[in-house]
């Protein structure tokens, strides 16, 4: 387990602005770069600033379609049609690390999944990605924090 590093800490409170899909799982990576460019549009025309790294909120557990709301965190809640905008109260978590390209989370997925389980936490509704690299980091070294908030 060393790899990902699982372990459960307190995440402070956070405001998000995102945009939710429902898409076939083979298309979920096309739709990342044009959703964060529409969010990060909305968010400058109505004056709110962008706070920490870019997100993926997964809801539910994906299979052959996946829900997910990508967007970004926000300096407050704004009304911006078509996107979500959403408080997020501090919470304990299982936070794990991936460090690598985006087509290997799955690996580590499957080494943080048995660790979760042996843990036997009960989660919340919802997981999250927050990419904490920015776009043109080296893939090779990119840093994407898997999080799972407990219920």
């Amino acid at each position: 387990m060393s790899g990902i590093d699982p372990h459960i800490e307190n995440l402070g409170p956070w405001v998000s602005l995102g945009s939710r899909h429902s898409v076939p799982t083979p298309q979920l990576h096309e739709l990342f770069a044009p959703t964060y460019e529409k969010v990060a549009a909305a968010a400058a025309d109505a004056g709110v600033r962008l706070l920490g790294p870019a997100y993926a909120e997964y809801f539910g557990i994906p299979g052959e379609m996946v829900d997910v709301e990508i967007g970004f965190g926000v300096d407050r809640v704004v009304d911006i049609p078509g996107l979500v905008a959403a408080e997020h109260p501090a919470v304990r978590a299982v936070v794990g690390t991936h460090v690598g390209p985006y087509d290997k989370l799955e690996e580590s997925y499957a080494e943080l999944l048995p660790w979760l389980e042996m843990e036997e936490v009960e989660l919340g509704d919802s997981m999250l990605e927050f990419y904490d690299s920015p776009p043109d980091t080296d893939p090779e070294v990119a840093v994407t924090r898997l999080v799972f908030p407990l219920a």
